[in-house]
């Protein structure tokens, strides 16, 4: 990592970024619960949150690549996103907080893919560095599940939107000491992206990631509320959310010392394999405080090593003027496509199926996209 890499800088906005989203995952449904909103409505709006990750991404992923200010793209996305989800906090009934969630994610959802390609462009040559930046993400994501967990019981999870809003403006605020990265070569034009995605290693590799964000929809939507039901208070429950992150931190800051010794191709088989190992293990000891904490440990194989090995091969497969583009067709197919599908899912199949065989439809899901990865991703070249 070169000395002119504003590395604190990066780092920080990940800390921000993901202690607000650390404060809302584990927490909107609780709230949304709170406000009489229905599972099938919860679920709704969980879904439509997605399904902005399906537009918003790639609107402002042709924006940045186009105007190669990918910095000033971020600040409005993230600015206006704070904005709509500080309106939750007075919105009343249904509609009203289903617009708020939705103007948020139009926004708020194209700020992520613009900033790795930011990261991965101020790192060049360094990327198996991404993780030691990107692990503070995971840092602000615990410190936050930690204490809103107690915070809430005492003040009430109804404050959330305000909280949550005010990590947003922090995350702003940093972002705005952030340089525009280094530009690479610029040979892609929108053709290009086309024929990209034309090729059977990146729509195996965009079609594994759609199943495995479709099989997380329980998780993102009804974990918090499935261990409420079975008798977890406000503190364990922000303590198994964390508990995963913090075995998360651990994946990202050895990233690159697992680079030298295995393939994209391979963190990727695993990390699939151990999404599915996670949830069957997760239905079958979820009255288990001890086993359910040795559970959450996987998600640093489910969502660590799946990540890196997924921006990394996008970064690869997109490369030059279509990178912007290329995170945000990931974005919108695996947590847009799959995310709604597996938001809309989760809250239809929470009312008429036991809520505990969710995880094994989950388990399926994950197991299809480690069969379609195997498959597809053999002649990958890295």
């Amino acid at each position: 990592m070169s000395a002119h890499v504003p590395a604190k800088r990066l780092a920080g906005f990940y800390f921000w970024y993901f202690a607000a989203i650390g404060t809302l995952m584990p927490f909107t449904g609780l709230f949304l619960q709170e406000r009489g909103c229905t599972p099938a409505q919860i679920g709704a709006i969980g879904g439509l949150m997605a399904l902005t990750r399906i537009v918003s991404p790639y609107l402002w992923g042709q924006y940045a690549d186009r105007d190669a200010r990918r910095m000033a793209a971020i600040r409005i996305t993230l600015g206006m996103g704070l904005l709509a989800f500080a309106a939750a906090q007075l919105a009343p009934g249904f509609a009203l907080l289903a617009l708020c969630f939705f103007v948020y994610g139009m926004f708020n959802n194209g700020t992520m893919p613009q900033f790795e390609v930011v990261t991965f462009n101020h790192l060049g040559a360094n990327a198996d560095r991404y993780g030691r930046i990107r692990l503070w993400g995971s840092i602000g994501f615990v410190v936050t599940v930690m204490a809103m967990g107690p915070l809430f019981e005492r003040i009430g999870v109804g404050w959330m939107p305000l909280t949550v809003a005010g990590l947003f403006a922090l995350c702003w605020l940093t972002g705005l000491r952030i340089p525009e990265a280094p530009i690479g070569p610029r040979s892609g034009a929108a053709e290009s992206v086309m024929g990209v995605m034309r090729r059977p290693e990146v729509i195996a590799l965009l079609v594994a990631c759609l199943l495995s964000q479709m099989s997380f929809g329980p998780y993102y939507n009804f974990f918090s509320i499935w261990l409420k039901d079975h008798g977890y208070n406000k503190f364990e429950i922000g303590f198994l959310w964390a508990f995963g992150v913090v075995a998360e931190v651990g994946i990202f800051f050895v990233m690159h010392r697992l680079r030298r010794f295995w393939s994209l191709r391979s963190m990727m088989l695993w990390a699939l394999a151990g999404t599915a190992l996670r949830w069957f293990l997760q239905m079958t000891f979820i009255d288990n405080m001890p086993w359910m904490t040795a559970v959450q440990a996987l998600h640093a194989v489910s969502f660590a090593l799946y990540h890196f090995a997924a921006v990394s091969l996008i970064q690869q497969l997109f490369p030059g003027a279509m990178q912007g583009r290329g995170q945000a067709i990931y974005t919108g197919l695996s947590y847009g496509v799959g995310g709604a599908i597996g938001g809309f899912g989760s809250g239809l199949l929470w009312e008429v199926l036991h809520p505990d065989l969710l995880w094994l439809v989950s388990t399926g899901v994950a197991l299809l996209a480690w069969l379609i990865a195997w498959r597809g991703l053999r002649d990958i070249r890295e």
